[in-house]
């Protein structure tokens, strides 16, 4: 078990590129937690641990979200990840403070898991009544599936790096350019993950998505002053 007391937060914010002219579109603002030493632990193993400890889950969410909207780039959009599990334990609270933000789009991931997926389902639709903007993200991930419902509701579609990794996998080629024509023709965005070459920009381009994201682009970092309050 990692001791939550002891790490602090930080965020990292990824610029999402227009493919028009490769100008910065916003940012995603993704959590990230250090020691005092200025060692870091992967995020996905803090959330793992507290997904057994929802009104925890909770609480730190919450946290990450506050820090990442204070110090964000107000001037331009920002997307940010939200675990549906966070909303169980403090969802009015986190649906307010979101509400605070008009230029924002909350990320979600669908699950192959049946609880999760509901769960996904259950929070886009308190997104979009509160006029939140809403993007379904890792879609063709390994461990994701489509859901229609989830498609047809979000703003701004997400695909993930293993669309790159299989372009020479002609169906899957043709399924991507498809999505991509679905969105254009229901007004949605979309946004092509984990480009990190120039190669990889070019055909991102060619396919005709709105924007990309990858580490051919060099993210923002903000770091907090004190440790992350479980109190």
């Amino acid at each position: 078990m990692i001791a939550l007391d002891t790490l602090y937060l930080s965020a990292e914010y990824q610029p999402l590129i227009n493919t028009a002219d490769l100008q910065i579109y916003g940012y995603e603002a993704l959590s990230r937690f250090r020691d005092r030493q200025g060692q870091t632990t992967p995020p996905n193993v803090i959330f793992e641990q507290l997904h057994s400890q929802t009104n925890l889950l909770s609480h730190i969410e919450m946290k990450a979200k506050l820090f990442q909207l204070e110090h964000s780039d107000h001037s331009l959009p920002l997307f940010i990840n939200l675990d549906p599990h966070a909303i169980e334990g403090n969802g009015n609270n986190m649906l307010e403070l979101l509400s605070t933000r008009q230029d924002l789009t909350v990320e979600i991931i669908e699950n192959t898991c049946i609880k999760d997926a509901n769960l996904s389902t259950q929070l886009v639709s308190q997104l979009k009544a509160k006029h939140i903007s809403v993007a379904l993200d890792d879609i063709g991930a390994p461990h994701s599936m489509l859901s229609l419902e989830l498609l047809s509701q979000v703003n701004v579609l997400k695909f993930d790096i293993e669309w790159l990794n299989q372009a020479n996998n002609i169906d899957q080629q043709h399924l991507m350019r498809a999505l991509i024509q679905f969105a254009k023709d229901s007004n949605k965005k979309t946004v092509l993950e984990g480009v990190e070459t120039r190669e990889q920009l070019k055909r991102a381009i060619s396919l005709g998505v709105d924007m990309v994201q990858g580490f051919l682009f060099r993210p923002q970092f903000k770091y907090a002053a004190s440790s992350v309050d479980l109190i």
